[in-house]
């Protein structure tokens, strides 16, 4: 069995209040990691959770039924509109 490493090829550095590195260890304490691991975790969750949302497309309630009804119509698709649907996120 291949056993995947995990290599650690770059350094983040900055620097705290007293208060609130006090505040993050605890956090980090209270689930059972180190400081650094609990950081890196957390900092991880949150940027894939912004990028996922600045991916996100929302609509309003006109705007989705504008589209709907395009999508609906019986106008042959545009070559930019296959290649809209072609992007990931569109399921055929």
């Amino acid at each position: 069995m291949q056993t995947v490493i995990d290599i650690k090829d770059a350094r983040i550095e900055f620097k705290t209040s007293k208060d609130i590195k006090v505040l993050l260890q605890e956090a980090a304490n209270s689930l059972g990691m180190d400081l650094s691991s609990f950081l890196i975790s957390t900092a991880t969750q949150r940027a894939k959770k912004i990028i996922k949302e600045d991916n996100l497309l929302t609509l309003s309630q006109e705007e989705w039924k504008n589209f709907d009804n395009e999508l609906n119509s019986s106008k042959k698709p545009t070559k930019a509109f296959k290649e809209l649907m072609n992007l990931e996120g569109f399921d055929a």
